[in-house]
Order: structure tokens, then sequence, then C-alpha cells
């Protein structure tokens, strides 16, 4: 749609700006002034729970038909009314395609032989737009369609009526030479629905009085008018269109132009004397963890205004794009004169606050105690190692407990590497540890043959040494998360009685103490690491470890409650516990004990959480 101030050619720079958030798809992205709906249509295709507002009717049909409508409408009720057998979109399109001309109100006004001999929309065009709007409020007025029908029609004809328009741009004035455009046939089309599974929404109200109503925004995009140019006047006929003429008081074209009186939908933002006062109202109100603001170097308001108004949220980033200026009338071809467009990037202090940027939903499916749906890739099927867990297992870990790329993610038992695999891939600066130099050349391995493209993400430090002596290469207080496999004892040298996997030593060294006979020996020297390890991390940051409950012969050993009251005594506090799910993996077991003892098969693993708290916990 022809519009001034669109931002089609923007969405690369607004792109920028939201990737910086790092929310997921399902976070709530509010489009708060957003005209034709083009970049709340571009984040709804990408899976954001999306509202858009403005306080233009026009916008409000487009924004009900491409934000609202998550499916295409069934007109159940028009069936019924006009007897078919059947109907969808096309039907009903085509039935108004072929509604008999009408000289009504559009004719009257806008056309070269109606009485105000304007010429914005040819003869035939004129009386095929009075024809059909009227058929649309008629079916409205006899309900047989619904609220999301009927702004899915005006939408249809709005579309439709820009296409033969003869205008150069806006509508406040039409062109005194026929363009080509406006002298072909107008022909309704069906409006491309955006299919989508979320809750989106379209409002027309006041931005100033709605961002005082919405809550729980994840990105905030404003854009404003910028200049003395009122949308309401250069968008009349749109407008006019989208309201219709139908009521008592019918509305008056005025003037030369046969402008309507748009005098009740002026904005404040259009004024250089009250537009900073009515942003500083706006951003004073805002409740979001980022907020996004368009606006160029011609805007009423001075950058310096515009900055001092955000920074009451939060620091200012700037993204700056130029491109040629909007094409007026008066503008000559060679214009050498360029517009910077700017994108202000604001992180505030809720997006701070946050423990990690998912959206509502997933946080919850994250939330349930048992995650099932964990799997290997096919790289990590092929991987030499006895005992690797999946990069979706670690990265779901640090999705859940980070807020953010640039955090620092150690592995103490780094082995061939997922969780540093997992923490480059999120942007995170990533430590390793481990007594396997063979595990470590895996691990680059790894990276430069199938994660290359996340090597220069963050810092990358893999040490072989020993554990024990953490301390020595890693700063204290400076691990946001730890997130490791310590060995289940010394079950990987021996054959296993479950699922008849070959035993195999992780490695030979006197050092490894997966190589421990002793249980207690075992847990005493894994205390000691992790008593090193603690010291590493941030107040307030996060150790998790991944474990199993281990069986030998007839005894059974209670690993991870062990580990739980080993962490406690070295002072982390035991938060929670996830179970991971294996049983999809383990599809050669056998029936232990049977038939004379009944023995678990142990399918499942235990993800412990605990957090280092400063003293005031």
């Amino acid at each position: 749609m022809r519009y001034y101030g669109g931002k089609e050619k923007l969405l690369d720079l607004i792109e920028i700006g939201v990737k910086k958030t790092e929310l997921n798809h399902g976070a709530k992205f509010v489009d708060l002034f957003a005209g034709t709906t083009i970049v709340a249509q571009h984040f709804k295709k990408k899976g954001y729970t999306v509202i858009a507002n403005d306080f233009l009717e026009f916008s409000y049909a487009l924004a009900k038909t491409y934000i609202e409508l998550n499916e295409e409408p069934k007109f159940i009720k028009l069936k019924k009314y006009l007897e078919v057998g059947q109907i969808d979109k096309n039907y009903v399109i085509g039935y108004l395609n072929n509604l008999s001309p009408k000289k009504g109100f559009i004719f009257d006004n806008y056309c070269p032989n109606g009485k105000g001999q304007r010429q914005y929309f040819s003869n035939e065009n004129g009386q095929k737009i009075d024809a059909i709007r009227e058929k649309i409020e008629e079916w409205k007025n006899l309900s047989v369609i619904s609220e999301i029908e009927y702004y899915y029609l005006i939408t249809a004809v709005l579309e439709a009526v820009n296409l033969v328009s003869n205008v150069a741009g806006t509508y406040s004035a039409y062109l005194k030479i026929w363009d080509q455009r406006a002298i072909k046939p107008m022909i309704l089309t069906s409006p491309e629905i955006i299919p989508s599974k979320r809750n989106n929404k379209a409002f027309k109200k006041d931005a100033n009085r709605l961002i005082r109503e919405v809550k729980n925004i994840d990105i905030l995009y404003l854009d404003p008018p910028y200049n003395s140019r009122q949308y309401a006047a250069n968008y009349f006929i749109l407008e006019l269109i989208a309201e219709g003429w139908f009521g008592a008081k019918k509305p008056i074209a005025n003037g030369k132009t046969g402008m309507i009186n748009y005098n009740h939908q002026l904005s404040e933002y259009c004024y250089k004397g009250r537009a900073g006062k009515a942003l500083d109202d706006l951003i004073a109100n805002v409740k979001a963890k980022y907020i996004l603001l368009s606006y160029n170097n011609e805007g009423v308001i001075a950058d310096s205004e515009i900055k001092k108004i955000l920074t009451q949220k939060g620091k200012v980033q700037l993204f700056r794009k130029t491109h040629k200026r909007y094409k007026s009338i008066n503008q000559k071809e060679d214009d050498p004169r360029n517009t910077e467009e700017r994108l202000y990037f604001i992180e505030t202090n809720l997006a701070a606050k946050r423990a990690n940027k998912l959206d509502g939903a997933t946080w919850l499916q994250n939330s349930f105690s048992i995650w099932r749906d964990i799997t290997k890739n096919q790289e990590e099927y092929k991987l030499r190692h006895p005992a690797i867990f999946p990069l979706q297992l670690s990265e779901r870990i640090i999705d859940v407990l980070t807020n953010g790329s640039g955090k620092n993610i150690l592995d103490c038992f780094a082995g061939s590497g997922s969780t540093l695999i997992a923490g480059l891939k999120k942007g995170m600066n990533v430590y390793g540890i481990d007594i396997s130099d063979e595990f470590q050349k895996l691990f680059f391995n790894r990276i430069n043959n199938h994660y290359l493209p996340y090597k220069d993400n963050g810092g990358i430090k893999y040490f072989v040494k020993d554990a024990r002596e953490i301390t020595k290469y890693i700063e204290p207080n400076s691990i946001d998360l730890c997130l490791t496999s310590p060995p289940y004892w010394d079950i990987l040298n021996a054959r296993r009685s479950a699922d008849l996997k070959i035993g195999r030593n992780y490695t030979n060294k006197t050092q490894d103490i997966g190589n421990i006979e002793s249980y207690n020996n075992f847990i005493a020297e894994l205390k000691k690491i992790m008593t090193e390890v603690a010291k590493t991390i941030r107040e307030n940051g996060y150790c998790v470890m991944v474990v199993m409950d281990i069986r030998k012969g007839s005894k059974f050993y209670p690993f991870h409650s062990d580990v739980a009251q080993m962490m406690e005594e070295i002072g982390l506090t035991f938060e929670d516990l996830l179970i991971w799910d294996r049983q999809k993996e383990y599809n050669n077991c056998k029936p232990l004990g049977y038939p004379y003892k009944f023995i678990v098969n142990k399918v499942h693993e235990y993800i412990l959480i605990f957090k280092k708290y400063g003293h005031n916990k």
C-alpha cells in the first residue's frame, strides 16, 4: 500500500533491534502506531504475539485482518443468507466484484462526472466502490457477517482502492493528469491471512491512553508521526471508505480536494511544540522490557530531546540507515538530500531483572518437571564419546537459567564440549576443563567441522587439567552458570546389565575419579572438585549437574541425593530438580531380575539445580 512513513524498506533496521533483545518467538510485540501494519505483519510471520494499534479506522481494519485474524473467514451466516451450497472467501470477493455499478457518495464527490467534478477515481471505479461498500455495510447491518469478516472485506476494498487512486502518494490532492493505474478497472482480491496460533490483537485507541492499559510487554515498537503531516488528512479517502458515510450525519466534502473534516483525529505528534511532551508522557507510562523507537533526522523532535526522554527508562543505543528522501510533487529528481532513519533501542530495568529471555508459553513448557523431548542430532549420534549428553539439553538449560548473551559458562567435566558448543550458540563465553586431551581435540574437531558459524560468538578456553586445580585457570566469582555431568562413579568401566553396553574407560589416568573403585572415596574426590568449582561461580550464579542413580549388583546407590547433600555442604543451595526422561533411547533393555526379583530399569537422569547465594539469602 502506498503510504508515507511505511517501514517496509526499514525492516532490516528494526530487525537489528529485535535481535538484540534475544527474545524467543512468542514474545509480546506491541506496535503502537501500526499504520499499514507492515511491521506488525513481519513479526507475526516470525511467530511473535502481536498487538497492533492505530487511531485511524482504515489502519484498524488492516490490523483486524492481517494481525488479529489467524485463519481464513468462513462466512457461515452469509452462506445461509445468500442461499448458496458452498461459500468461501473467493466466492464472496467474486460476488462483490460482480455487483452492478451504483452512483453514490464516492461517485458524487470524487469522480469527474459527479457533482464535485474531482478526479480521485474514474467514473467506473467510483461507482464500483459505492456498490461494494454499500453492500458490505448492508450485510453488517443485517448481522450476516461477523465483525472480523466485515473488516476483512473492508481491507479488500482498501487494498483495491489504493491501486486505482489517481494520487501521487497521499490523498491530500488528486492528479490533474490521469495516472495509468487509475484508469484500470478496480478488482477486489482476497487479503492473504497470516496463519498463527498466537492471541494477536488489534486496537483503535490513542497510543498514550493504550500504553496505560497494555501490560507485560516484551518489545514495544514506536513509530509516531515525525512531522506536521496529519495522517487523517493525508489519507482521508481511505479513512472515509473505512468509516463509511451511512450515518444520519453524512460527511461533507470540503473545498477543491473534497477533504473531510478530521479535526477529532489530529495527532499531538505532528506539532513541534507538543510532540516532545506527548512522547515524554508515553514513555513515562511504558511497562515494557525493550523499547524500539523509529524516527528520522527531519522530525519535529530533536535527537537530544528524544534521548533525554528515553534515558528515563534505560541506556539508549542508536542504529542508523540513510536513504533517499520521500519524493514529493515539488521535489526535483536530482535532489541530493538524504534522510537518516534512526532506531533508538532501550533495554529497560524490567529487562535487566528478568531471569531469562523466554516468553510465557515457553517458560511454562520448560517448567514441567519432566523433560521428554530432548533428542540427539545426527552429529551427536555419530560421535565417539562414551557419555555425551545432547546439545538440545545444554541449550535449554542455558535458556532457562541465563538472561542473555555475554555470560560466562563453565563445564568442569567438559568432555566433547556439548555445554561449550551450546554456550557459543547462545553468544556466551565458554570455559571447559577436562583431564583428557583426546576429548579436547574432539571438541575442537566438532567446532571446526560442524559448528564453525558459532566459533566466534564468544571466547573459548578449554584446559586439559585436573579440575581440582580449576581456580588456577578460572577467576573466582566469574562464572554465571556451571553446567556439567560428572562421572557416574566407575560405571563406564563395566558392562551394563540393563542395555548390554560394553564398558569403556573414559581415561586410564589415576586422577580420573571415574576410575575410583570405592563409592565413598569417589564422592569425597568429587566433593573436592566441586568445592573448587563453587569458588569460580559468582554470587547468584548457578551450578547444574546432570546425574543418574547407580546400581551395582544387588546394591543401589542414590547418586543424585548424595550429590545434593554434598553440594549443600559445600555451600550451594539445592534449588530444584528436573527429570530427563530417556525412555525412547533405551529401546534394547532387558527385564532385570526376571522372574525372581523385580529391579527397576533406570531410563531417566536427574538435572540438579544449585544456586550460590550471598550472605543475605
